[in-house]
């Protein structure tokens, strides 16, 4: 549904956006998602594919107050870097030429702990911990590649940061009933601004033809300066009907000029708009399945912080889903699929094209840890 999420909820599924919604929830849910991608990167010149994929996230909830209060943990990446490059240039007054490996690779992973409560029906309110853990490793390495001077020896520099920190969201929405089984909702969710703390290792290696370090000399280990997230706000406004429809806008921006990080970068402020909507023909139908799945579309367009070349990259997507009912209890298999792009190909800069596949899993069962009085 384009990301939407801010004000819009479903009791039959959680809602790790908004946490205050989470109180929505009166059953045991658990939930699974994985995505892959594919994308197109080209310049003016040249062209070139790519496949990656990936973890979506795994969360639990459990009411404590059916309807009242609920909790969900689990586990979700945070920022992920994957990307090698390879540049060749030739060494001035001689016939050898130089091959520049750019490559960076790792991750940060979120545990978080969400608590929703609802008062009168209409009020709720919520908020999340997460803790944040990974590392990032980035490698910048050069070989002559005229065997006559280098016997295939590559040098350069290695560079891991690892993050551990805690960061912190709250959320709140209202939804106003108007008519039978329809309501208005607002929301709003702020990501409180973070300090992460950061510990960098720094090294100097040379390798040999088979990627081994031969030599390796420790320029820094040790803590480093904080990284400086900045607050994040999100508005959403939502109409729905309880099972029938649903129809979603998410409004949301950052402040990542005033980002402090290992590297300063050179960040701007962001933001973004999603609109989505989702349609059930009839979640009652006994003889017509398809009545029973829910049908969604979405799309958005964003502004990102990165600023390449005196020029803000901008990002646009449109999605199409279904939720596939597997029980009587509500639970689903959930499949998305994405087309967007990002960037664009003039002014030296590349333009992204990506095809994404999410795969979900939405288990519902009011069952769970309750006691059987008969076998």
């Amino acid at each position: 549904m384009g990301g939407v999420g801010v004000s819009n909820s479903t009791p039959t599924a959680l809602n790790l956006t908004n946490p205050a919604l989470l109180s929505r929830n009166s059953i045991m849910s658990f939930e699974a998602a994985y995505f892959g991608e594919v994308k197109q990167l080209r310049n003016s010149a040249l062209t070139r594919r790519y496949s990656y994929g990936n973890l979506g996230y795994l969360a639990f909830s459990f009411p404590i107050v059916p309807t009242r209060l609920t909790i969900a943990t689990g586990l979700q990446p945070y920022s992920t870097i994957n990307y090698k490059l390879i540049a060749t240039d030739k060494l001035p007054f001689t016939p050898t030429f130089v091959e520049y490996r750019f490559q960076g690779s790792g991750s940060v992973s979120q545990a978080f702990l969400s608590a929703g409560a609802s008062f009168f029906n209409r009020l709720h309110i919520g908020a999340t911990a997460n803790y944040n853990f990974g590392l990032v490793q980035t490698e910048i390495f050069s070989v002559l590649i005229d065997n006559q001077f280098t016997g295939g020896y590559t040098t350069g520099s290695f560079d891991r940061v690892n993050i551990s920190a805690f960061t912190y969201r709250l959320g709140t929405a209202y939804r106003q009933p108007i008519g039978k089984n329809k309501t208005l909702n607002i929301g709003y969710v702020t990501d409180l601004a973070a300090n992460m703390n950061a510990t960098r290792l720094q090294t100097v290696q040379r390798k040999n033809i088979v990627d081994e370090i031969i030599s390796s000399d420790t320029v820094f280990n040790g803590t480093v300066s904080q990284i400086f997230v900045p607050r994040q706000q999100s508005f959403g406004i939502s109409f729905e009907k309880l099972y029938a429809y649903t129809f979603a806008i998410d409004y949301s921006m950052q402040p990542w000029s005033t980002y402090r990080g290992i590297n300063q970068e050179n960040l701007a402020n962001s933001w973004r708009l999603s609109l989505g909507a989702e349609v059930i023909p009839n979640i009652n139908s006994l003889t017509n399945y398809f009545a029973r799945v829910a049908y969604r579309v979405g799309g958005y367009y964003a502004l990102t912080p990165t600023v390449l070349n005196d020029t803000q990259i901008r990002e646009f997507g449109i999605n199409f889903g279904i939720s596939l009912p597997v029980s009587r209890t509500f639970s689903a298999a959930n499949f998305v699929l994405t087309l967007g792009q990002r960037g664009a190909a003039e002014n030296n800069l590349l333009k992204e094209s990506f095809f994404r596949l999410h795969v979900g899993l939405t288990v519902n069962d009011p069952y769970w840890f309750q006691r059987r009085r008969i076998n």
